[in-house]
């Protein structure tokens, strides 16, 4: 069993009042098919969240990132190949980057105008040429290779932000995972929020457990009204039960099962 998104924020002395007053209640869940398999999944939500989810879910699905999309009409930028030791060649080709860019992308004279600002911050964070970012370093050679891994590096930040931006590889894919996180977040937050507003648990949203031999799931929860879902082999079912003082045990019969499909890895936060 591991608890919802709220037990992270409870206090300790209500955790522990709550741990003290929960009950243990056994939930089996019979499809037409037989019992459920053990280890198949079985969540108990502490409100309606049947009710309140497609709300949330519709007012976020609005901004929700979207993946990124290959534009087959974009040419990449080629990033840097990193410096592992100090060229000389290597260390002048750094050095007219931003001329030989600007030359290169002569055509396109709106990637210059966007490119080269940024491209001259790099240079004026670590100077325009190896020679003056060696100053005062015993070791001129070791100055040097490092000005030249510091230019690369930021210059290939700048380069794979771009490419990202317009929806290509890995910085792409990178990008979207971190939008999708924080918007992910938010929403859960956002639907925190609604389950207390919905008669829920503040500091247990949720408790998931999973079937053992029979088709039956072992919980502790502390009395009150809570909303039983699972899904297996095609069936799913979702149902209210009241726990009291004394626990018991509760079965979903085959007759209670549905062909519909449950969102219950969204429900959970997943």
């Amino acid at each position: 069993m591991r608890p919802g998104f709220f037990a992270a924020t409870a206090a300790a002395w209500l955790l522990l009042a709550q741990a003290a007053s929960a009950v243990p209640v056994q939930i089996k869940v019979q499809s037409p098919l037989g019992p459920i398999a053990p280890g198949v999944p079985v969540v108990v939500f502490s409100y309606d969240v049947e009710r309140t989810f497609p709300g949330i879910e519709a007012a976020w699905n609005k901004t929700r990132p979207a993946p990124p999309v290959p534009n087959k009409n974009f040419r990449p930028l080629a990033p840097l190949q990193p410096v592992k030791s100090f060229f000389l060649l290597q260390a002048l080709e750094l050095e007219k980057y931003r001329e030989n860019f600007a030359l290169a992308h002569r055509d396109d004279p709106a990637l210059v105008k966007e490119f080269l600002p940024r491209f001259d911050e790099v240079y004026k964070k670590f100077g325009d040429t190896p020679s003056e970012f060696a100053r005062g370093l015993i070791n001129t050679e070791d100055g040097r290779q490092i000005w030249c891994q510091q230019v690369t590096t930021e210059l290939n930040r700048i380069i794979n932000d771009y490419n990202a931006r317009n929806g290509v590889g890995e910085a792409a894919l990178d990008t979207y995972k971190k939008y999708y996180a924080r918007w992910l977040g938010k929403r859960t937050q956002s639907l925190q929020a609604a389950a207390v507003a919905a008669g829920g648990n503040p500091n247990l949203n949720f408790v998931e457990s999973v079937a053992g031999e029979a088709g039956v799931a072992a919980f502790d929860l502390p009395p009150g009204m809570w909303y039983i879902a699972a899904q297996n082999e095609g069936f799913s079912w979702y149902r209210p039960m009241r726990v009291t003082n004394l626990g018991g045990r509760v079965s979903l019969l085959a007759s209670d099962a549905s062909r519909r499909r449950l969102p219950i890895a969204d429900w959970v936060g997943l």
